[in-house]
């Protein structure tokens, strides 16, 4: 279940999405790497330069979905909320 601000954010940008009308599992592939790399790549594609990329992708990271939001699998957006956490401890430890 999503909170109400995610769920009224997702209502607003969704209807515009470049995946409107694609098939959903081509954006849910079984793994992001090997065989699935094929299917990652054609969901990306659809991604790039859709209208509502960044909401998208801030979607995808704000409630940790599983499969293509953004333009972006579930281990790059993992990847990204770690970056800023070790740039933070870096700095810390730099001071």
């Amino acid at each position: 279940m999503l909170p109400s601000d995610a769920a009224a954010s997702f209502s607003r940008w969704m209807s515009r999405g470049a995946c409107r009308g694609e098939d959903p599992e081509l954006f849910f592939p079984i793994a992001a790497q090997g065989p699935s790399l094929d299917q990652v790549s054609a969901a990306k594609a659809v991604c790039r330069g859709c209208a509502v990329n960044a909401a998208c992708l801030s979607f995808g990271l704000e409630t940790g979905q599983e499969g293509i939001w953004g333009g972006t699998t579930r281990e790059e957006r993992h990847a990204m909320r770690r970056r800023p956490a070790a740039l933070a401890a870096q700095a810390d430890r730099s001071a």
